[in-house]
């Protein structure tokens, strides 16, 4: 009887294993099915987590290469009127510049892992609904659209960003006049259009298509994009609102 049991152990078939996970690109042309394939698959939350890493970083990039030139001008202003000592390194700019839509980035991903699965607490209090993980993969979008923006800033010619006789002669020398004529004549090029355009429009994606992902796998997948859309937005607009001050302004 022991050999018996053992060899019908050993003849038990084994339970096929887990599909594998599709690619974070995938949401962007198939969401419902990638919705249903990520579930099956069982992926961690953290799987995607690269996409909304390197979405954020060209946010940042981005948004410091757009407002580059007007920091750049603030700071030969300083050194040519002795006041380099008194106005923060034109680097250090660039990099905080950076960082703010680096982490505002990583905030709305947080935002919406967060909101997302509250909406779904209610009628699918078990983790199996992979909200975080459809998030995480909406933000190829972001990544292909600041891809754009970034071409486009190369591509735009450096007098968009120049200022005009008027406006040098009205900051009077003073870099942070300066910096702020430079902001707005950086807010009026197709650049910053772009980037604006790209931030809204994007998030807003972000959630229909997350709602698309998971409309087969939980019946409150409307709320769960609903809830993350305006907290998203709001956290867009944190970040562009120099543009959008300076553009409202000129």
């Amino acid at each position: 009887m022991p050999a018996s049991s053992s060899s019908r152990t050993r003849s038990r078939p084994k339970p096929p294993p887990a599909p594998e996970a599709p690619l974070a690109a995938e949401v962007l042309s198939r969401p419902g099915p990638f919705g249903a394939a990520v579930a099956a698959s069982g992926v961690p939350p953290w799987h995607y987590w690269p996409a909304v890493a390197l979405a954020a970083l060209l946010s940042g990039l981005s948004y410091a290469l757009l407002l580059r030139p007007g920091v750049n001008l603030a700071a030969e202003a300083a050194r040519a009127g002795g006041q380099a000592a008194q106005f923060t390194p034109p680097l250090l700019t660039h990099v905080g510049n950076a960082f703010g839509n680096v982490f505002l980035t990583v905030l709305t991903f947080g935002v919406m892992w967060g909101l997302g699965r509250l909406a779904t607490k209610a009628a699918s209090p078990s983790p199996a609904v992979p909200v975080p993980q459809v998030f995480a993969a909406t933000f190829t979008l972001p990544i292909l659209l600041n891809v754009l923006v970034l071409a486009l800033i190369f591509l735009t010619p450096a007098t968009a960003w120049a200022l005009d006789a008027g406006q040098v002669a009205a900051a009077q020398g003073q870099p942070l006049l300066l910096q702020r004529a430079a902001l707005a004549a950086a807010a009026q090029t197709p650049a910053a259009l772009a980037l604006i355009a790209a931030s809204l429009l994007g998030t807003a994606a972000q959630c229909v298509l997350a709602v698309r992902a998971l409309r087969g796998l939980t019946p409150r997948a409307v709320w769960v994009g609903l809830l993350a859309l305006l907290p998203a937005l709001g956290l867009q607009l944190l970040g562009l609102a120099p543009l959008l001050l300076a553009r409202a302004a000129s």
